[in-house]
């Protein structure tokens, strides 16, 4: 399960530095198509916010197997190491539920409006809105599977990072 999750965190990275370098290069594309050629490129927000969907949706997930996510750690910290482990893991195994629940949700989203598509550049809603499934669904599984292969620090500290 390790090499798999390792080689998912791969893809996952080199999708989200696409997507980045797209946040980047398309705007200054349509700066220099404006200011220079007045002539924008039609579509081309709307392809910067598919762009942006990705990166934040795609990343997620590298967040949570790097231990980066958002978390206010102080008081866990203070308690006993077996307080502060089991606690840990019943956060993680909570957060995978809840993005579980919003990846069914979202799925069921994408279901009930697979025939819709972007006003721009006529891109399917499904596939505007795969990163965001793909995200929760994988974020929803990282933190199950963290919580359930988490070791114990060797010293009486903060955790250590995943």
């Amino acid at each position: 399960m390790q090499k798999l999750w390792t080689l998912l965190e791969r893809w996952l990275g080199v999708v989200a530095m696409l997507a980045l370098f797209s946040l980047v290069v398309l705007p200054a594309l349509q700066v220099v198509m404006r200011g220079v050629f007045n002539d924008p490129i039609t579509g081309l927000e709307e392809s910067t916010r598919w762009g942006l969907i990705i990166l934040v949706f795609i990343a997620a997930p590298l967040l949570i197997s790097a231990n980066e996510h958002i978390r206010l750690a102080e008081f866990i910290d203070l308690l006993p190491r077996p307080v502060r482990l089991l606690l840990e893991r019943l956060i993680l195994l909570i957060s995978g539920l809840a993005l579980a629940v919003v990846a069914v949700a979202g799925g069921l989203s994408i279901w009930r409006n697979f025939g819709t598509r972007t006003p721009i550049l006529d891109i399917p809603f499904w596939l505007f809105a795969a990163p965001m499934l793909v995200g929760f669904a994988l974020g929803a599984a990282g933190y199950v599977w963290f919580a359930l292969r988490r070791k114990p620090p060797t010293i009486d500290g903060p955790t250590p990072v995943i």
